[in-house]
């Protein structure tokens, strides 16, 4: 690839950004795969992090409700025709669990 070929940040990214991403053009090979492997982490880590309505923790991008901590087990389960999500975590000695509709 010549540089008349070389890729160009998108239009549509705030300035800062845009500026960052031009002067990564001047890295070799190894250190953009490092970073492009530290940012397709960082965007995996960003999706898991928050449900995009509530912004309540999530668990592969099931939305937690606000009454179940972050750090409940989650099962999809069918009864009849409809799924449901079913919650469950340890508070203190007792087992507590909650099942929302999908």
């Amino acid at each position: 690839m010549n540089d008349s070929e070389r890729p160009v940040p998108p239009d549509d990214l705030e300035p800062d950004l845009r500026a960052v991403l031009e002067a990564l053009g001047d890295e070799d090979a190894e250190t953009l795969r490092t970073v492009a492997d530290y940012v397709d982490d960082l965007a995996t880590w960003a999706e898991s992090s928050t449900d995009n309505e509530s912004g309540s923790p999530v668990d592969g991008g099931i939305p937690f409700p606000n009454d179940v901590p972050d750090r409940a087990s989650v099962t999809l389960t069918e009864i009849g025709d409809e799924e449901y999500y079913y919650f469950q975590w340890r508070d203190g000695d007792r087992i507590r669990s909650k099942t929302e509709r999908r």
